[in-house]
């Protein structure tokens, strides 16, 4: 394509046509998938009229669906392509949500997609597009650069978020990486009818560019270029005399723009905030997400080791199916929770579908990797916790099993546990069943689980009068709990945080784990954080009211109390309301260390309101750092944010630093001592205004997000910031991907030591080192290992497989990403490419 200016030097106008199909939003998949079908058709039928005419799509989902569901439409389109009418654009699976995917998915939705093109069409596209992503993480830019990409389309956030005019700009991401951006002013789209009205409107606002893109199409449900577009577009072509205006693709922009003199503005953060409502919006989505995400990504390490070490076969198929279901649901209207409640429903039995998949396989690699573990000792129980991580995890580990024998006694079986012959701290909690018999046991230990190893424990029970039956704290007007290095208070008056302290150094202040409700907007995508002043706090129930919601018929019980207690931890539950809605937190405090986790249940029953989970600290003075794809970064204070596995405040005078970690929870703000972790939205669905009007109709009731009971879990964790940075990545990976714990009656084949249990199957000896993956390679006898620096500073690191067999010292930049190809037949690690394609 000619890309050079013509003989009169007049600017280069080059026309994308597109046709941005959202696969899900205001409908469901199969309308989407329809409409695709109906849009390519459309496209394939318009580059044979209109000679010189060039159509662009991307996102492998819909060609997959041509393939699937109209092979003659799909063969015109290959034809196309060669002929050089058809552009494959972009290459990703689909177009993701840019925030709260981890650095792991978004390479995943590129390796789908890159294969796929690569295969169908022997295309690999240089320019990456996510037109409709709401912001991006900087953790992007990298993964970009090693994954080939050399520019970039978007068009949020939009042009009054920058602090200059122009479209095209340089995006500084990690480990020196950067990539060439273009932010289109004029979104993706254009209205039916009108695109040569839109383009000439465009250009006066654009004349000082040298070059200028212009994306055009109808989009969001699909449509792409019309007749009559094409038609009024031609015309325009044909009287303008002050452009040389070409049907054109995104790589032919950027060849000419790169060849321009002069510097390009520079951003060296993330594009955000963009829709902040949208980081909470559909919670349940976000937490099913994740928890596919840490399904999958141990799944893998845990069947990579069954056949390195046991010969079974590794499930590639069953994988593949359950990336595509984990890639679908980060869709960016699924995911950030902006589609009708249709597409909830829909996405969530998706994730559904993906973790019944992955939890069938993980179980089949537990099993594989037992094998040799001894049979039962007489008396006992065994329970088997694999760990797929390169690290020790130290902490409290849970796990039902059932008893020997039934127990018809009026005593109680308490269990203790041991590992190698040696005692561990144990005690034993409410099981999950309701079944009043003494029969199911919920076995709770303090332990150091090996590295990339089955760790073992033979529990044996004892009988004890009785269940145990735990003290009244009510009676005082507050609970201490002090194991030596960690200090926690609660007020037994408000069931709040008052204190927690690790080392004498006080990190939560009086009033901590408040629950506070503030107006809202019932907008999908916005959240009125910065304009609500209205704040509701839940209170503590009266032990009347607490009864009630406990369900209890017979008495009535205290709202601040011990529920469990034990050689392993106190936990501590207190109940709240506030209108119509009530909760339950429980404080999970261990009898060694110096974190603790915190256990929430909602009864939401509001309308345009959030609800955050508010933490206070002694000083005002602090940074706000959140962690993003492979890295982390600065958070603003005084609004909504977006991170992934955990947020830390650092007190800049003490540098003393608390972080929170979760299990699916993405907003945050903080300000003045406040952080405020957001909990949920009870926002309406796909809810926007318009010119039109309002957007829900008050004639009639409309469904509302969050309706009912919603959960969450969270580690709290505090301490020196130059040694709780280095360890939370690895921390907030435990806690997410925690290791596999299940009953089971070895077969005790040969009973010999596992090979793999004396330095762990795979082992690394940085804790700033963290394993994002190990997966079978695609094309060779071997597998992927993913690795990164999550600290901010240039590193080395040893990976140690196979018992010691492979070792190898790898340097790291800061918050670099490498990947390495493991071959079995030569028993060596090579560094090799992001992206796997053969």
């Amino acid at each position: 394509m000619e890309q050079q200016k013509n003989k009169n030097d007049k600017k280069n106008i080059h026309l994308i046509a597109n046709a941005h199909l959202d696969p899900v939003w205001l409908w469901r998949w199969q309308e989407g998938c329809s409409e695709a079908l109906s849009t390519f058709r459309t496209a394939a039928e318009l580059t044979e009229e209109f000679p010189g005419f060039l159509f662009n799509h991307n996102e492998a989902i819909l060609y997959e669906w041509a393939k699937e569901n109209d092979s003659r439409l799909y063969e015109s389109i290959k034809a196309k392509v060669r002929e050089g009418k058809w552009h494959i654009m972009g290459g990703w699976y689909l177009q993701p949500d840019c925030n709260m995917p981890s650095g792991e998915s978004i390479i995943r939705n590129i390796e789908v997609g890159r294969r796929f093109f690569k295969k169908e069409f022997d295309k690999v596209p240089q320019t990456a597009i996510n037109f409709d992503s709401f912001g991006h993480s900087r953790g992007l830019v990298q993964i970009l650069t090693k994954a080939g990409y050399t520019s970039y389309i978007i068009c949020r956030p939009a042009k009054d978020w920058y602090d200059f005019d122009e479209q095209d700009f340089i995006w500084e991401g990690f480990a020196g990486a950067s990539v060439l951006v273009h932010r289109s002013d004029e979104n993706y789209n254009s209205v039916w009818g009108q695109a040569a009205e839109e383009l000439k409107n465009f250009l006066a606002d654009k004349q000082e560019e040298e070059v200028t893109m212009f994306l055009w199409g109808v989009g969001d449900h699909g449509g792409g270029p019309s007749r009559k577009d094409l038609s009024d577009l031609a015309k325009y072509i044909e009287n303008t005399e002050d452009y040389n205006i070409l049907h054109s693709t995104p790589e032919a922009y950027f060849a000419e723009r790169e060849q321009l003199p002069g510097e390009l503005k520079r951003v060296s953060e993330g594009l955000n905030p963009v829709a902040p409502g949208c980081y909470t919006s559909q919670i349940r989505v976000k937490q099913k997400h994740r928890l596919l995400e840490n399904e999958l990504y141990s799944a893998e390490k845990m069947a990579a080791a069954a056949e390195l070490l046991f010969g079974r076969h590794y499930p590639r198929d069953v994988f593949h199916e359950t990336v595509k279901a984990l890639l679908f649901s980060e869709f960016h209207d699924a995911l950030p929770g902006s589609g009708s409640s249709y597409v909830e429903e829909d996405t969530l039995r998706l994730l559904d579908h993906g973790l019944e998949l992955v939890s069938r396989e993980k179980h089949l690699a537990a099993l594989a990797l037992a094998s040799t573990q001894p049979r039962v000792k007489e008396g006992s129980s065994t329970i088997l916790f694999y760990n797929p991580h390169p690290y020790d995890i130290t902490g409290v580990f849970a796990c039902e099993v059932g008893l020997p024998k039934q127990n018809w006694t009026t005593e109680f079986m308490y269990p203790a546990a041991e590992m190698n012959g040696i005692r561990i701290p144990t005690q034993a909690e409410k099981e999950c069943s309701n079944f009043n018999l003494d029969w199911r046991k919920k076995v709770v230990v303090q332990a150091t689980l090996k590295a990339g190893a089955m760790n073992r424990m033979d529990v044996f029970f004892h009988p004890v009068e009785k269940r145990p039956v735990y003290q009244e704290i009510q009676s005082k007007p507050e609970y201490i709990f002090d194991n030596g290095r960690m200090r926690v208070i609660i007020d037994t008056t408000t069931g709040l945080l008052k204190e927690y302290s690790v080392d004498k150094k006080v990190y939560l202040a009086k009033g901590s784990f408040q629950l506070a409700a503030y107006d809202d907007t019932y907008n999908s995508w916005g959240i009125h954080a910065e304009e609500s002043h209205v704040r509701r706090d839940f209170r503590l129930l009266l032990p009347q009211e607490g009864s009630d919601f406990c369900g209890l018929t017979d008495r009535v019980i205290a709202p601040v109390r011990i529920i469990e207690d034990g050689a392993v931890r106190t936990t501590v539950e207190a109940v709240f309301g506030m209108h119509n809605s009530k909760a339950y937190l429980r404080y999970q405090l261990p009898k060694t260390g110096t974190d603790f986790e915190v256990e929430l249940g909602v009864f939401n029953h509001e309308k345009n309101q959030f609800l955050k989970l508010m933490l206070l600290t002694p000083s005002a003075e602090n940074d706000f750092t959140g962690q993003i794809m492979f890295g982390r970064e600065p958070l603003k204070h005084g609004e909504e944010t977006v991170s992934q596995k955990w947020v830390m405040l650092h007190e800049k005078a003490s540098g003393g630093a608390l972080a929170v970690l979760n299990k699916g929870t993405y907003g945050a703000s903080y300000a003045e001592g406040e952080l405020g972790i957001t909990l949920l939205r009870s926002a309406g669905y796909a809810a926007s205004d318009s010119v039109m009007g309002k957007a829900l109709r008050e004639e009639q009731w409309a469904p509302r997000m969050e309706q009912g009971e919603r959960y969450y879990q969270f580690k709290i964790t505090a301490g020196r910031e130059e040694e709780l940075g280095k360890y939370l990545d690895r921390m907030a990976q435990a806690y997410n991907e925690e290791p596999y714990g299940f009953a089971y009656c070895p077969p005790g084949y040969g009973n010999e030591e596992i090979p793999h249990n004396e330095n762990g199957f795979i082992r690394i000896d940085n804790p700033r080192v963290i394993l994002s993956a190990m997966k079978q390679s695609e094309d060779r006898n071997g597998y992927i290992l993913r690795l990164y620096e999550s600290m901010g500073t240039d590193t080395t690191a040893t990976i140690s497989l196979l018992n010691n067999r492979i070792q190898e010292k790898i340097t790291f930049q800061a918050f670099e990403i490498k990947t390495y190809f493991l071959s079995v037949a030569e028993e060596k690690l090579t560094e090799t490419t992001l992206i796997e394609l053969d």
